[in-house]
């Protein structure tokens, strides 16, 4: 109680003392039912139910134990046991005490400070009976016994809002739980039971994270208890039937031990993660967005003793329509989806931003009234200052928000130059036939290149040609350039078909599905280059993008000469810098960040291909039996260029030097995501039918532990050894 105030009960008595003076300061004795005392607001109340009365007294501790009032508990629902039939939470939020008849269907929040019910916690589910009641600063539960048809009865953990009383959602046990008694230690993090097993005198300790939701027996004795309470993981107390000492267990110690996890993913629908994000200010924590709608983790990937289960779980914050974007410890959630009623063409829209803090566990902002226009989820990127980068309605330019004012900032639009080439004669925007033609034809008197393909012809047939044949020729050829010139300034007002943004953020290169690429600066807000192939398509699908923006990798065709290159673009001058000839069926291509090494996958023959283009070296490295290479696969490079990492299907590690596949991972599951960490040395791996992160480690002597600098966040368990591995770690050893 508060300070050294005490409450004790005996019988059908209770009595109030005050340590500090070793004095009774009350006393009621007689009373018609036994006193079940609990207390609230910090200790200043405290309260006594009486079991079968249908009453609860309320105390001020602070005003001399004075009697504040009698509340009657409602009796809708009648007891079903005449004993021991009101179960009371050992703690409160703020006022508020749930209590509720022992078997029934729902609970009841007290307001001690106003004595009144002020909500009622129905079951999920009519067929539950209520065993016991508690509440954590986040939770009000309510630990029901579900009936089952081939089993015995299940146990679930019912969880509701202390700030709304509305349902949350449903954590489940197993089969092999017998509870009959509760606790929920101090930090809410944890629900502590004794499951006694039936037709014996063993008892076995089980526990619920209430974030994670994993379930573990944790430890087993030879006794029955009577009682027992658990406010720290440390110290698990309990007193049994026969015994005049106190038993003490560590659960702290194995709390991490994820062979003791009851496994409750085996049923149909089960939780995976589908995507990795990685926090720059926060190294050592990544955010998981789950393959189950809604359901947010972020895991320590440096603690091992952290690497079992994330260090927090959040669920219900994002609906099917919304848009969550990660960015270190906030979300970014875009809602509210609707119709822009003050445009032309009315056109959907998100009208509301709602911003969450992971560390702080709640929502920090929220505006209204915004103008976001829809874009796939992988289109729409987090800048740093705050800023949020998407696409416009038409797609054909890119729109910068403000996240702090709701409002755009910038928009970044291609601006065509005229540089006198055949693909820009139509830069003056006039792009009639006859003024085509005029430039077609004086370009070719003063001997430009025009990209006119002329009809070849034999000598025979040139001395045969009349001067109406030839004049009909050129006129031919002059038409066949107009379209063709026609053709590819309309290219120039082609939707917006993908880009790639440099890892630092300050370049962004798009394609039109045509024959030119735009490079974009985003410290200047501006239209940098047109890179342009008169005889290829640029996509790209199969490309790479160094880290500061400065050179692009990627595999085009080139309609004229029927060939497949692979084409190193400067990007600081646009110019083509580098090209490799003959590369036909490539899936995939990684770059290093000095552009000195491009790797990529081939499909045709499952092949790996590393080449040098300032050295001029080119390698083939066989594939080994069982890699299938396909448009899926991803390539990363890693150490400078002398390693990468291969997804597909399994994930694989190549010495690129030596020329041979290092180490193969073959989980059993389907490998939905793959991320390194900021070490490049810790890989990351989201599987499709389990919501735990798995962490492979790549074997180096390099031991630098700079790259996870900071402190942890989530009040996880300190050790000595932050970055060693332990068992449940896989390395990729080298």
């Amino acid at each position: 109680m508060q300070n050294r105030i005490v409450a004790v009960t005996q019988d059908h008595s209770f009595q109030i003392w005050d340590l500090s003076s070793s004095t009774m300061v009350y006393s009621a004795s007689d009373c018609l039912d036994a006193p079940i005392l609990t207390s609230a607001m910090d200790g200043q109340l405290l309260l006594a139910f009486f079991d079968g009365s249908h009453l609860v007294k309320v105390f001020d501790l602070a005003d001399s134990c004075k009697l504040v009032c009698n509340v009657g508990i409602p009796a809708d629902e009648m007891p079903v046991h005449k004993n021991h039939s009101i179960l009371v939470s050992r703690n409160s939020f703020k006022e508020y005490i749930v209590f509720a008849y022992r078997s029934g269907k729902e609970a009841m929040v007290l307001n001690a400070r106003k004595g009144a019910v002020v909500a009622k916690l129905s079951a999920h589910d009519p067929v539950a009976s209520v065993q016991g009641v508690a509440v954590t600063k986040e939770y009000f539960l309510l630990i029901c016994r579900y009936p089952s048809p081939k089993l015995h009865d299940m146990v679930h953990i019912e969880l509701f809002s202390v700030h709304t009383f509305a349902y949350i959602r449903t954590v489940k046990g197993c089969c092999n739980d017998f509870i009959t008694k509760f606790a929920v230690n101090r930090q809410g993090s944890h629900v502590v039971a004794f499951s006694r097993l039936p037709n014996t005198n063993t008892t076995e300790i089980v526990i619920w994270n209430l974030e994670t939701e994993d379930h573990k027996h944790m430890a087993k004795f030879s006794s029955v208890p009577l009682g027992g309470v658990c406010f720290d993981l440390r110290f698990c107390l309990a007193f049994c039937e026969g015994e005049n000492v106190v038993r003490s267990w560590n659960l702290a110690n194995r709390i991490n031990d994820q062979s003791l996890t009851i496994s409750m993913n085996n049923a149909k629908g089960a939780d995976g993660i589908q995507e990795i994000v990685t926090m720059k200010s926060f190294p050592r924590y990544v955010v998981c967005r789950s393959v189950r709608p809604g359901v947010i983790t972020v895991w320590n990937i440096v603690k091992s003793k952290c690497k079992s289960s994330a260090v927090r779980v959040e669920r219900g914050l994002v609906e099917s329509n919304d848009i969550v974007l990660v960015r270190d410890m906030k979300l970014y959630i875009l809602t509210d989806r609707g119709m822009a009623s003050f445009t032309d063409t009315p056109r959907p829209i998100f009208q509301t931003l709602l911003t969450y803090d992971l560390s702080k566990k709640k929502y920090v902002r929220r505006q209204t009234g915004l103008y976001v226009i829809p874009c796939p989820k992988h289109e729409y990127r987090v800048l740093d200052q705050g800023l949020l980068l998407g696409l416009s309605e038409n797609r054909d330019h890119f729109v910068i928000w403000n996240m702090e004012t709701g409002f755009i900032k910038d928009r970044l639009r291609p601006q065509f130059k005229d540089n006198s080439s055949a693909l820009d004669i139509t830069a003056d925007n006039d792009l009639s036939n006859e003024n085509i033609q005029k430039k077609v034809i004086q370009q070719k008197k003063k001997g430009k290149e025009t990209g006119i393909i002329s009809v070849i012809l034999t000598p025979w047939e040139k001395r045969n040609e009349t001067k109406t044949a030839k004049r009909r020729r050129k006129e031919r050829e002059i038409k066949q350039e107009i379209e063709r010139i026609q053709q590819l300034a309309n290219e120039k007002n082609n939707a917006i078909d993908q880009y790639l943004l440099s890892e630092d953020e300050k370049v962004i290169v798009c394609s039109y599905y045509a024959h030119h690429l735009c490079v974009f600066s985003l410290d200047t807000v501006s239209h940098l280059h047109t890179l342009e192939d008169k005889t290829s398509m640029l996509f790209l699908h199969n490309a790479a993008l160094t880290y500061n923006g400065s050179f692009l990798a990627l595999s085009n065709y080139c309609d004229a000469e029927k060939t497949s290159y692979v084409t190193l673009w400067d990007l600081q001058n646009g110019l083509v810098k580098k090209r490799l000839k003959n590369e036909p069926n490539i899936c995939c291509m990684a770059i290093t960040d000095e552009a000195d090494r491009i790797v990529f996958g081939v499909m045709s023959g499952n092949i790996i291909k590393v080449w040098d283009p300032f050295r001029r070296k080119h390698k083939i490295i066989p594939g080994y039996e069982n890699l299938h290479l396909s448009v899926n696969s991803k390539i990363q490079i890693i150490e400078r260029g002398s390693k990468a990492i291969i997804l597909s299907g399994d994930i694989s590690l190549w010495d690129l030097d030596n020329g041979n596949v290092v180490s193969v991972f073959t989980p059993d599951s389907k490998i939905c995501c793959l991320t390194l960490a900021a070490d490049r040395k810790t890989i990351l791996v989201g599987m499709s039918d389990t919501p735990s992160l798995v962490n492979l480690k790549i074997a180096s002597k390099d031991k630098d532990s700079s790259y996870f600098v900071g402190t942890d966040l989530f009040g996880e368990e300190s050790t000595s050894s932050e970055d060693e591995a332990d068992e449940k770690d896989q390395p990729l050893k080298i």
